[in-house]
């Protein structure tokens, strides 16, 4: 199968350096602003809700956009007309179409391939295609983990809803509508403009706000954590701007339509900006919101172009996009002197999970140090949410198990019931988001459930090796306990469904932080005698096994592209 793997990707690349070409034709920058108008327009009639029937075309749109921005970006030092507006036009539309659609099976190809190895397949090469069998059974073991997590994320937007729209009342909701509709004009007819006004700044604000802290990224680091000389808040902060200025641009836009009924909404979606306007937006912003936080520093000129470097794409940093998955950039640098600010790539999980890939790519030595820094903070994390439910658990941090001189592993975070005579041995993994990038998702889970296996492991045979006194004395418990029952909690911040198959056996369970939470506000609502430390390990264990497997859905499907077929189909049972 490896030197058929081998041929599929060299074909892959093969079919993509002739559309490299083609768009290398392109010197106005014109395939790349309709190709981003297009992912627009399909992010905005998408919707939260995706039909079964739009996936697929929304999934190829988006991986198929990003590599163009890349391709066109990288074969041109500069665009003749890197600001060009105009309508939309299928004498344009339908051979962008065209290419994104090409450029997104290409890029399909790649994930699909990524992820043979994962799903156990394989690749064969026949006559005239690749033929690509998957599994008969995919398992979904992220579905229980996205449930919960959408779950979370749909209540908090509704306590944030009511609590926000009471906060600011019906009249200044009123003036924002109001505001909103006075603002915007026809910009040239068919396009759009509209005037700055402080009371909508604050009011998306607050909604974005809202929405980054949701998103999956936003505490990866501690708000002080330093890179390139700006605090991860400056970041964060330039990122709920990005945020906000996408929602304001969406309520203008929807203002207009309703004010000058002939606007077309494909016109008016996708913007370019000039860039020291928006620089100086951006910083204002920034050391405004910036006054609430204590102890932030204000932003000078050189900061905010660090910051906007960061959370843009261009062509200094091309390699961001190299991924298939990659996210949707939030700025394109189309020039030195203006910037495109695509509404698809404004979503919270989107910037934050932009932001996180690119401070790694720019400051990879303050990434490192920062990684390593995370501990500290998800112990005292861990141990503030379960003091609510669990007042009597005494906590002991970074305790080492020694086979004589030797140090076998760590436990991070030790937590012991006096009362029950209970211990759980914890190990704490801090994560970063991936997304949707297949090869990062698979290294990291595969990374995550060498290194749990490698500790349950270790942990096991320290337990079934040492005697009562030694065992007291590691874990720093009073000489009058006798010897402890001891269960092994695997913790992680996002993902932990991997973990599954890995972490076995009656002593131990594993958990994200999103069911830790559910499991002590479970522990919460109880009636009755007061929790125990039973009562989380079952909890936990109920939340993070599904009680039912669920299965990924993988249709026969016949993609080409130039001389290129590939053929997919699950095994037959």
């Amino acid at each position: 199968m490896a030197s058929d793997l081998r041929e599929f990707y060299d074909c892959l690349n093969r079919e993509e350096a002739e559309l490299a070409t083609e768009i290398a034709t392109d010197g106005l920058g014109l395939l790349m602003r309709v190709a981003i108008n297009e992912l627009d327009l399909d992010f905005e009639n998408r919707g939260d809700a995706v039909c079964d029937a739009d996936q697929e075309r929304t999934y190829i749109m988006r991986i198929g956009v990003v590599r163009i921005i890349k391709l066109a970006m990288q074969a041109h030092p500069r665009f003749e007309a890197p600001t060009l507006t105009l309508q939309r036009d299928l004498v344009y539309s339908r051979p962008a179409l065209s290419l994104i659609n090409k450029v997104g099976t290409i890029e399909h190809g790649r994930r699909v391939a990524q992820s043979l190895a994962a799903k156990a397949g394989r690749i064969e090469r026949q006559q005239d295609c690749f033929r690509i069998v998957l599994a008969a059974n995919l398992i979904d073991l992220e579905l229980h983990e996205r449930e919960l997590d959408q779950y979370h994320v749909r209540r908090q937007r509704e306590i944030f809803a009511r609590g926000y729209e009471a906060l600011v009342d019906v009249q200044v909701g009123d003036e924002v509508r109001s505001l909103l509709t006075a603002l915007v004009y026809p910009f040239h007819t068919h396009f759009i403009g509209y005037e700055a006004d402080p009371t909508l700044d604050v009011y998306f604000f607050g909604h974005a706000y809202n929405e980054i802290q949701m998103s999956k990224g936003f505490d990866t680091f501690h708000f002080s954590t330093t890179f390139g000389n700006m605090t991860f808040q400056h970041y964060q902060l330039a990122a709920m701007f990005i945020v906000s200025v996408g929602m304001k641009h969406r309520a203008y836009v929807q203002a207009l339509m309703e004010k000058v009924p002939t606007i077309r909404i494909e016109d008016v979606l996708t913007v370019s900006v000039n860039t020291d306007s928006f620089l100086e937006g951006l910083r204002e912003f920034i050391n405004q919101a910036g006054e609430k936080f204590e102890g932030l520093v204000s932003v000078t000129e050189e900061g905010v172009q660090t910051i906007f470097d960061v959370l843009s794409v261009s062509r200094r940093n091309l390699a961001l996009l190299d991924r298939p998955g990659a996210p949707v950039p939030p700025l394109i640098q189309c020039s030195d002197q203006h910037v495109i600010r695509p509404l698809a790539g404004a979503t919270a999980d989107n910037v934050m999970l932009f932001l996180l890939n690119s401070l790694q790519h720019n400051f990879p030595t303050d990434y490192d140090r920062a990684q390593r820094a995370r501990e500290g903070v998800m112990q005292r994390a861990v141990e503030r949410v379960l003091r609510t439910v669990l007042p009597e658990l005494e906590y002991r941090g970074n305790t080492k198990l020694r086979r004589g001189r030797n140090v076998l592993t760590d436990i991070d975070l030790v937590l012991a019931e006096q009362r029950t005579g209970r211990v759980i041995l914890i190990q704490l993994k801090h994560q970063d988001p991936y997304g949707d990038d297949l090869a990062t998702k698979q290294a990291r889970t595969g990374r995550l459930n060498q290194q749990v296996g490698d500790w349950l492991c270790k942990v096991r045979s320290w337990l079934a090796a040492v005697g009562t006194s030694e065992l007291r004395a590691t874990l720093r418990l009073p000489s009058s306990v006798n010897r402890p029952a001891v269960s092994l909690l695997v913790l992680t911040r996002h993902y932990a469904h991997s973990l599954r198959p890995v972490v076995g056996g009656d002593d131990a369970a594993f958990s994200n932080w999103t069911q830790l939470v559910t499991a002590v506000a479970r522990l919460r609502e109880l009636k009755g005698p007061a929790a125990a430390i039973d009562d989380l390990i079952k909890e936990l264990r109920s939340l993070s096994v599904p009680e039912e497997e669920d299965y990924l859905p993988e249709p026969p499907s016949d993609w080409t592209v130039g001389n290129l077929r590939f053929t997919i189909e699950q095994e037959r049972v």
